[in-house]
């Protein structure tokens, strides 16, 4: 019974360590063994579960971006999704943006990124972050709660480095005026 244990020890291990080394279908494996062994996607216990056991752990470099394009809001084009965001100052005219409406959608986007779906880590000051981003709207995007730790992190934030799972910089994004911008969306939206 003790030898069948410690094999299953050893098992996991060594899953945990492929997993880390930079195999992307194992990668993919222990992320699902954690979204198994959790209540859901947005659960704190699936984030540290995939922090913990599927991530590899470069050192990235954080810079705050500099100060930049200031924050926007309104009304968008299509006459019903209010906005707020910023361009993020690249050649390729990407931004970040909050979107909502008056049906109940909120989502964050990466305007013109054109990096492919999946997990992003976001660092907002002390804060870090893994959250799923999908293209089910065209552009990079996720659903977000207004009034949830992670929009807050982000009204409240000075700055906010993005970075993909093995620590390549996404974006960075200026948060100087993000405040009153991303209030001023909600608040409409509710409206």
């Amino acid at each position: 019974m003790r030898t069948c244990w410690i094999a299953a020890l050893i098992c996991l291990a060594a899953s945990v360590a492929q997993a880390q080394s930079g195999d992307p279908m194992e990668q993919q494996r222990c992320i699902w063994r954690c979204l198994a062994g959790s209540p859901g996607a947005h659960s704190a216990q699936y984030n540290q579960c995939v922090e913990r056991l599927c991530v590899q752990r470069p050192t990235p470099q954080y810079s705050a971006p500099a100060v930049g394009s200031p924050w926007k809001s309104g009304l968008a084009a299509d006459g019903v999704t209010q906005f707020a965001g910023v361009d993020a100052g690249q050649a390729n005219g990407t931004g970040f943006y909050y979107m909502c409406d008056r049906q109940g959608q909120s989502y964050l986007m990466l305007y013109r990124h054109q990096g492919p779906p999946g997990l992003l880590r976001f660092r907002i000051g002390a804060q870090q972050f893994t959250v799923p981003f999908d293209r089910s709207r065209g552009e990079l995007t996720m659903n977000v709660i207004p009034g949830g730790q992670f929009l807050n992190a982000l009204i409240y934030g000075q700055s906010a480095w993005i970075s993909d799972m093995r620590g390549s910089h996404v974006m960075s994004v200026n948060l100087q005026g993000a405040a009153a911008a991303l209030q001023g969306a909600i608040a409409a939206c509710r409206g």
